[in-house]
């Protein structure tokens, strides 16, 4: 992983670790109160080799850490007021120097988060208490990750599925190195989530991309078989893991997943708390959500192929705002749908429009609009019309509205019953 990949893996990861409502900090004991003094002690020591060798941006960053554990700690206070200015310097040897002195207190300091997460692992507030795993694998990933090895093991041999599934998840961005150990890993992570995910929608993050999503495996999902998938993409609420368990109610024939995406609302300033990102994160992308949505959405598909056997097309419904990625995939990625449903659904164009002309012909495009949605005469409709003129001089044959009962809604049922058809799996 390049740096520039892992830094923002980490911003994720840091976030999918803390994204719970109502936070509330841990209740510490006496052994992490004096985990927490002896991560910060050695914190402290990894930022004063850090700043001798002009890296003051990477010491005030361990300085503020260490404070955020000791908040009366003196030592550290005092570094970051020393600090003369707020650069790293790019010298290669200096650099180096810093790195060899530094790895033994980084080594010793994640032992130590390590340590901290396990003594607080039954700590109601597990999204704070992941944090510290997160930041054990950010200062010394070797050796989160022989820790994780031993930890995981342990519990998956006495069928802990939540807590291996808690474990392997945080860790799984950073890869041991090891092939069968990487693939072992693999394998009890897949079984976690079957034992698991078929009763609330599991929150994961794509091994290859930033993009985190919800997971529902279907009732009596086995790897033995192939599954269609079932992408169900959220509106402007970014209720994500509402919009994967009202799709996969009473599921036994999908692996359906629900993408963490952007494109989907309106402003993402301070909306950090709707995400499992940061809101350094969304700032990121905020000028070019499909940038990220839709590489993102594909690197999903693919992970899900690989790890649950899922179909190499897709069906995907889209609801309000979700109705953007779902257009997009419609005209830019024909090849790729078995069927889409488009959910009270907004279109904001095609940025792209596919020249295969036989997948335009197969695609089914079966919208659904509330006909006493508050939104339908003043843009739906005219939304709607510009999409089927688009689509009709394309070439696309399947491509039709209905009108039905309600206001601005999901229409779950409606998507379930036409991708039940198109993947020939309704019961007469």
């Amino acid at each position: 992983m390049n740096a520039a990949r892992k830094s923002l893996a980490l911003l994720v990861l840091l976030a999918f670790a803390l994204h719970a409502p109502g936070r509330a900090e841990p209740q510490d004991t006496a052994t992490s109160t004096k985990l927490k003094e002896a991560i910060a002690k050695e914190l402290v020591s990894v930022a004063d080799t850090a700043s001798d060798n002009g890296l003051n941006v990477k010491a005030e960053s361990l300085l503020k850490q260490a404070l955020e554990l000791q908040p009366d700690d003196r030592k550290a206070t005092k570094a970051l007021e020393k600090l003369e200015n707020h650069e790293d310097t790019t010298d290669a040897e200096a650099i180096a120097k810093y790195e060899k002195k530094a790895d033994r207190h980084l080594k010793k300091a994640a032992s130590f988060y390590c340590d901290l997460f396990s003594e607080l692992f039954d700590d109601k507030d597990t999204t704070s208490v992941n944090s510290y795993l997160a930041r054990a694998f950010e200062l010394h990933a070797e050796s989160a990750n022989e820790w994780v090895e031993g930890e995981y093991r342990s519990r998956y041999g006495k069928k802990q599925y939540n807590e291996v599934y808690r474990l392997l998840n945080l860790a799984q961005t950073y890869p041991t190195g090891d092939e069968r150990q990487d693939q072992a890993r693999e394998a009890a992570m897949v079984d976690c989530v079957a034992q698991l995910s078929v009763r609330n929608p599991l929150l994961m993050h794509c091994r290859t991309h930033d993009m985190c999503y919800y997971l529902s495996l279907p009732n009596g999902w086995t790897k033995d078989k192939e599954w269609p998938i079932y992408v169900a993409q959220e509106g402007a609420g970014s209720n994500f893991q509402g919009m994967n368990r009202a799709a996969a109610k009473d599921n036994s024939e999908f692996i359906v997943v629900s993408c963490c995406t952007f494109s989907n609302t309106n402003s993402l300033d301070g909306q950090a708390k709707k995400y499992p990102y940061t809101q350094e994160f969304l700032d990121k992308w905020s000028g070019n959500r499909l940038a990220f949505d839709e590489p993102g959405l594909l690197a999903v598909m693919k992970e899900v192929r690989e790890l649950y056997n899922g179909t190499e097309k897709i069906c995907i419904t889209g609801y309000s705002g979700g109705g953007i990625l779902t257009w997009h995939m419609v005209f830019k990625h024909p090849d790729k749908l078995i069927a889409a449903v488009p959910a009270c659904a907004n279109f904001a164009g095609a940025q792209e429009v596919s020249d295969d002309a036989e997948a335009k012909k197969k695609v089914i495009v079966h919208a659904y609009q509330g006909d006493k949605d508050q939104h339908k005469e003043t843009m739906l409709d005219a939304q709607w019309e510009a999409a089927k003129k688009l689509a009709d001089a394309n070439g696309y044959e399947h491509v039709t509205r209905d009108i039905i009962p309600g206001g601005h809604i999901a229409c779950h049922k409606q998507a379930r019953e036409v991708f039940l058809e198109a993947c020939e799996l309704k019961k007469d």
